[in-house]
């Protein structure tokens, strides 16, 4: 289950310590930086409404063209209109994973809070896995009021 979250962020890695604000702010959760690479940075994202625990992982890489095709089928299937050019505007996306050697996967609700938690920092939207629609944070908070 990888979630993207397009960013137009300059930096190589999202900056745990704004991520950790933001998901405080907006989400009413706790993040925690677990380690980073060149590419990728670990988090700990924690929740008690709904409520996960989970590692996850968001690896940093340039935009595609294949990226921005999903962008534009998503916002057409979704009816988000407008989405796919702020996805244009973006030379980054941020992958949103399960960290490597984690027991079980994240669960959707934290795959969804991380994402809206990042778009918050990219200011960029969110293509989900099953790339049904583009969304941003009110999108993701929407989200996860209906899990609970």
């Amino acid at each position: 289950m990888t979630y993207l979250v397009f960013s137009q962020e300059p930096n190589a890695l999202p900056d745990a310590e704004r991520l950790a604000g933001h998901a405080a702010r907006f989400f009413g959760a706790k993040l925690e930086r677990l380690e980073a690479g060149d590419r990728w940075l670990r988090v700990r994202l924690s929740s008690v409404r709904p409520s996960f625990d989970s590692a996850l992982t968001i690896r940093v890489r340039d935009v595609t063209r294949a990226d921005l095709s999903d962008a534009k089928e998503a916002e057409a299937r979704g009816q988000a209109a407008g989405m796919s050019a702020l996805a244009e505007k973006c030379s980054r996306v941020w992958e949103i994973g399960p960290a490597e050697g984690s027991a079980s996967g994240p669960g959707e609700a934290a795959c969804i809070a991380l994402s809206g938690i990042c778009a918050s920092v990219a200011l960029g939207p969110v293509l989900p896995a099953d790339h049904s629609t583009l969304f941003g944070v009110r999108g993701a908070m929407e989200r996860l009021a209906l899990l609970g």
